[in-house]
């Protein structure tokens, strides 16, 4: 990780091309039916999941009914082995390459390179991936890691000409040159496949350049790789798909070249087969691979993960993955979906390292065009990792301490008590303290850190009860609702200032608010860390803490635990009936600020104006935006009920990069993120920033005063307390 931190050129690389990917998918997709779209698929995919066996079966008997031979292969070594022997038996020296994934699944260049096989790529990015001596960083682009100053170098060498990095047709023509004759001279073509369609055993295959179809019409053998995952029941199917493939891989609407193999040619003539219009050499191999696919369709946790479509469309929205790149972001495959099916193709021991990098955003899960649930699937993944390695000292005591509440109230109320005297102006621990606290110090100089409070929120609102006597909001619609309020830990014991003014809000509304004293850590960090032990006992404690209390709702000001209450909750306690009915009765009535002051409150415009309009923007927190959905509820908010100047900036949506835990084990890329967020901000000219969860506060109050900048980094309650008493 540190050589892809420290590499002069990665950062530039990334930079360039994942925007322009989101942008473009983006764009393509902005007729307002992606939802609908990514649910019909998905379901149109989990049932060729359920039918696989068949369907598997159904491919094999079509595509020898039409003259191909078909081959299983179980293991990566199978399938090594019977492309090595096809290609042996027919004397091959020479085999050309279109992009396949599941080629180097199997790592099969080297094995055909140990026979005596000259291998080429074909595709221009694995060309320039095999130039360099590297594996693909990216599902869909290869070569994503590399500038074109990087590849016009690797071309100048192989071409023997000095070419320019900013002259890309130059640079694609001699690609051109290079490849050329190798198509011409191969004795076998090997390719991927993108979709392959049971009931007719048809071959489909996409590309965006003429490489894949020279590299499956020309040799007089082709031989096609593709995981059994690949296979659907008809060609409605896959017609489906590539309706959905193209845009959300490049936003493109559909792919240059689409390419529906069926058998192979029957004519002996190539070259008049090809002019009269039939695709295929004479001989087609289709080799089907397992490796480890069946036990991913046997796991309920993972069973999704096969609706893939390879559209890399996951890791071009993952804020890590635009830091590190796909060398580290994962092992072959890359990106979320790869941190998944990795364990089952290569194993847990080289999985287990890049699942850490997953900040559990869950942007990746809402771009999906198959609506895989990612990040719950990492998280599932992660607590498989800690089950059999454990956890490091250090965090496994800090979670231990979480799930004492007795212990975690003594501990807060003395490092409040002991920070005292080393705390700055703006409220942030003196790096004088820091140096000598372990785990900290690496926080320094990039970013400050909170100093806890001597006194908890818990303390502040002991008299809840008494009668309100600031004024109420005119128009308000929760007058009379009961509310038992969890500020979450950062509220409670780090900044009990937006606890106070959720609370004062919520009383101007006309709600009934309470305080459970019982209530501690919802377990959430135990859920990010994957220790399932420690979760589900935080989890217990938390639905004892509030479940019976007599409240219409249990809001939390903390978009993250209201969703873990609602999502972690339920799923986690699967296996214990009378504990999932006790959690879902408890997330029926769980709710976030925002949804409850835009829905339940339903305060008009108005409300809450002043003569002020302060300029401010939002920053959309990864909870709201990406399992709540929301965006538009915190706009009305702050533009018509409070009557600010709100001014967007780019990728308000994009994770900040705290991630609880991650942005202590990761500080290096955490900076990194919340570096581009903080250049955001200022291309806005605001001097305020308004978020709804205080992870996000923590970490970007932290790096606005780390960096100097005059920015107030405010809760939403506290922007709308503001104006009670105005």
């Amino acid at each position: 990780m540190n050589d892809a931190l420290e590499s002069p050129t990665l950062e530039t690389a990334l930079t360039r091309a994942l925007p322009i990917f989101r942008q473009r998918r983006d764009a393509s997709l902005a007729d307002g039916d992606f939802q609908e779209r990514q649910q019909a698929l998905a379901r149109r995919r989990a049932a060729g999941v359920d039918r696989l066996p068949e369907l598997v079966e159904q491919f094999r008997a079509s595509a020898e009914a039409v003259g191909a031979t078909v081959h299983m292969a179980r293991t990566a070594e199978d399938a090594r082995r019977i492309i090595g022997e096809i290609s042996a038996e027919r004397g091959a020296k020479l085999a050309v390459k279109s992009k396949s994934m599941a080629a180097e699944e199997v790592d099969l260049n080297p094995h055909l390179e140990s026979q005596g096989i000259e291998v080429v790529e074909t595709d221009l990015g694995e060309w320039i991936i095999q130039l360099a001596g590297e594996h693909p960083s990216h599902l869909l682009a290869p070569a994503l890691h590399k500038t074109r100053e990087q590849i016009a170098e690797l071309f100048s060498h192989a071409s023997g000409q000095d070419l320019s990095p900013d002259d890309l047709d130059k640079l694609v023509a001699v690609a051109r040159e290079q490849l050329r004759q190798s198509f011409i001279d191969a004795d076998v073509g090997i390719s991927g496949v993108n979709i392959a369609i049971a009931d007719s055993g048809t071959l489909v295959i996409l590309s965006n350049e003429g490489n894949g179809r020279l590299v499956t019409t020309l040799p007089p053998v082709h031989i096609a790789l593709m995981g059994i995952d690949k296979i659907v029941p008809t060609l409605d199917d896959a017609t489906e798909i590539l309706k959905m493939l193209a845009p959300s891989a490049t936003g493109q609407k559909m792919s240059v070249y689409v390419s529906f193999i069926t058998g192979p040619s029957r004519s002996a003539d190539i070259e008049l087969s090809l002019t009269i219009g039939v695709h295929g050499p004479k001989e087609l191999h289709i080799v089907l691979l397992d490796n480890g696919r069946w036990e991913m369709r046997d796991d309920p946790r993972f069973r999704e993960a096969l609706q893939c479509i390879r559209c890399g469309a996951c890791a071009n929205v993952c804020p890590p993955f635009q830091v590190v790149g796909g060398h580290v972001f994962g092992h072959v495959y890359s990106g979320p979906i790869g941190l998944v099916v990795t364990k089952f193709h290569h194993g847990m021991e080289h999985a287990a390292d890049p699942q850490s990098l997953c900040v559990s955003c869950n942007a990746c899960e809402t771009i999906c065009p198959v609506g895989i649930p990612l990040a719950r699937q990492i998280l599932d993944l992660r607590r498989q990792k800690v089950s059999e390695q454990g956890l490091p000292w250090t965090k496994r005591k800090a979670i231990e301490t979480l799930s004492q509440p007795a212990q975690l109230d003594r501990l807060t109320r003395l490092a409040g008590t002991v920070a005292s005297p080393f705390v700055n102006q703006d409220g942030s621990l003196s790096k004088d303290l820091l140096r000598f606290i372990p785990g900290l110090w690496s926080q320094a100089g990039w970013r400050n850190l909170p100093a806890p409070t001597r006194r908890p929120f818990r303390d502040r609102l002991k008299d809840l009860d008494k009668p309100n006597e600031q004024r109420l909001i005119d128009g308000s619609q929760a007058t009379g609702t009961r509310v038992a309020y969890f500020p979450g830990c950062i509220t409670d014991r780090l900044y009990p200032s937006i606890g106070e003014a959720a609370v004062r809000v919520l009383q101007a509304s006309g709600c009934q608010v309470f305080f459970p004293p019982e209530q501690s850590c919802c377990g959430l960090p135990a859920v990010n860390a994957g220790d399932e032990a420690l979760a589900i006992k935080m989890f217990k404690q938390t639905i004892e803490a509030l479940e019976s209390q007599d409240a219409d709702y249990i809001l939390s000001t903390s978009a993250s635990c209201a969703v873990s209450m609602v999502q972690d909750f339920p799923h986690f306690l699967s296996d214990e009936p009378d504990w999932l009915a006790r959690a879902q009765g408890l997330a029926s009535r769980v709710i976030d600020f925002v949804t409850f002051m835009e829905r339940v409150a339903k305060l008009p415009a108005g409300a809450l104006a002043s003569p002020e309009t302060p300029k401010l923007t939002y920053h959309d927190s990864c909870q709201s935006h990406n399992c709540l959905r929301l965006h538009s509820e915190q706009r009305r908010l702050l533009q018509d009920v409070v009557g600010c100047n709100l001014v967007e900036m780019k990728e308000s949506s994009a994770c900040c990069g705290f991630g609880g835990s991650f942005s202590f084990d990761h500080p290096k890329v955490a900076e990194r993120v919340v570096r581009r967020k903080l250049e955001h901000i200022d291309e806005t000219s605001a001097g305020v920033l308004v978020t709804d969860n205080p992870g996000c506060i923590l970490h970007l109050r932290g790096a606005a005063q780390a960096s100097g900048r005059p920015i107030r980094v405010a809760h939403l309650a506290e922007i709308m307390a503001d104006r009670l008493s105005q």
